[in-house]
């Protein structure tokens, strides 16, 4: 949950480099995991990223509640699960499935 958790808080301070750090290496530099897109993205909020809840819901799986606002004003209450594995000495984030649309 420590992964999750700290993949979230870099998030919500637009830590590309932090955040794509947590994921599997394969995974890291590519779509929404790409390092400049999530500092571009969650930089530009007009109400950042927190995350409100992470509860484990699977030995290797976590969900998660956050909500952010953009800055043109579209607001997000959203979840997701995140599944880990552990991998290169630690525990990485492998997959996250957005649950309501954002």
């Amino acid at each position: 949950m420590g992964t999750v958790t700290a993949f979230y808080s870099a998030l919500a301070a637009a830590e590309g480099e932090s955040a794509s750090a947590l994921v599997v290496p394969e995974k890291r530099g590519k779509g929404p995991f790409n390092e400049a897109s999530i500092r571009s993205f969650f930089g530009a909020m007009s109400m950042p990223l927190s995350l409100t809840d992470a509860t484990l819901s699977g030995s290797d799986e976590v969900r998660v509640s956050y909500e952010y606002v953009t800055n043109q004003g579209r607001r997000c209450r959203g979840r997701a699960d995140a599944e880990t594995i552990y991998a290169l000495g630690k525990t990485l984030i492998s997959r996250i499935k957005a649950l309501d649309g954002c």
